[in-house]
């Protein structure tokens, strides 16, 4: 996929509602989702993050095969594949929060 597929506010909104690189552990920060955001606009972004966060918490792992790391692995693939207009950054958020909690 080129760059111009890229959804730069989606990708932004996962590792904004994360915490990405402001937290030592993942949270659902809602309110650090796109800030200046018209309301209505603002809330439908921050319900698919929501909605992205939960499927990738969702992925099956076979946990009796799996290493933490390579579960987190599986479930950042897993949705690389079903959101390919994620970032590299964003999906790597979803990792984090993904082994965090399932640590």
């Amino acid at each position: 996929m080129g760059k111009n597929t890229m959804n730069e506010s989606l990708s932004d909104a996962v590792i904004a509602y994360l915490a990405k690189g402001r937290s030592p552990f993942p949270r659902a920060d809602e309110d650090a989702v796109a800030p200046d955001a018209a309301p209505g606009t603002r809330e439908a972004l921050v319900a698919e993050v929501r909605a992205i966060v939960e499927e990738c918490m969702g992925v099956p792992v076979d946990w009796s095969s799996m290493s933490l790391q390579e579960g987190g692995r599986h479930a950042q693939a897993t949705m690389a594949d079903r959101h390919p207009d994620l970032s590299p950054a964003a999906l790597e958020a979803l990792y984090w929060a993904f082994t965090y909690n399932w640590r």
